[in-house]
Formats: C-alpha cells, structure tokens, sequence
C-alpha cells in the first residue's frame, strides 16, 4: 500500500511577536539616544558662561530679522536693553539682546514691570557676544 495520498500539511509562517517588536523598538531609541549624546557631548563643557549683573538704563524694540515668502513678508521683532556692567575689570555702557529664549508673553509681562536690572552673561573670552537675561 502506497502512501502517496496522504499529505503533510504545509508549515504556516510564524506570527510576529509584539515582544519582538517592542524589543526593537526599544533598541532603535538607545541607538539614536546614544548617537546624540555622542554628538552632543562636547557642548556639555562649553556651556559655562562668564557674568555680571547689569543696570537697564533703557529698553526698545528692534527688528531682529524679516522673513520672506510667496505670500509675503513677516518682520520679527526683538527687544534690546541699554545696560551697565562691569567685564573683565572694565566698565560697559553698551546695547544688548533681552532674554532670548523666553516665550514673547513672558518677556512682554517682565518688560512690563519695568525691569532696571538683568544679569548679563557672554561666552567665555568673548564679552563681546554678551546677552541680557531678565531677572
């Protein structure tokens, strides 16, 4: 007697776990978490800024920029500050940049208060990219 009737059932692929997944996942994250801190890992020592405490004598705003594009032109506005510090043992009476990164809400409230003193920070050997940050 011949067998030759009877066949094996095909083998189904197999189902992809979620576990296989997740673990994938989770080593693509620590990949690109790793590769920015490499990237990023010399910024960490440059980061410490030299600074003063600085006197607003004065504030106004200025155009920081225009941006251009099919449907027209944006200007984007800053705010400087008059202020006197003291850099490296010399006195400075000089106009500066407030408070970059502050949201513009935020730095409208503290303009509004009137503000008469600010720290002023600058890289270190460079006063002369100095920057006002409000208190």
């Amino acid at each position: 007697m011949s067998h030759s009737h009877i066949k094996k059932p095909e083998a189904l692929p197999q189902p992809i776990v979620w576990w296989k997944l997740a673990l994938g996942s989770v080593i693509f994250v620590a990949l690109v978490g790793a590769l920015w801190a490499v990237v990023n890992w010399p910024r960490s020592f440059t980061s410490t800024y030299e600074t003063a405490d600085g006197k607003i004598l004065m504030t106004r705003e200025v155009v920081d920029r225009i941006a251009e594009s099919v449907y027209g032109s944006k200007v984007i506005y800053g705010v400087e500050a008059r202020v006197q510090y003291t850099a490296n043992g010399q006195a400075q009476d000089r106009w500066l940049r407030i408070s970059d990164g502050m949201p513009r809400e935020t730095l409208a409230l503290k303009l509004a208060a009137r503000p008469t003193e600010c720290l002023v920070y600058w890289p270190p050997n460079h006063p002369e990219n100095a920057k006002c940050w409000l208190k």
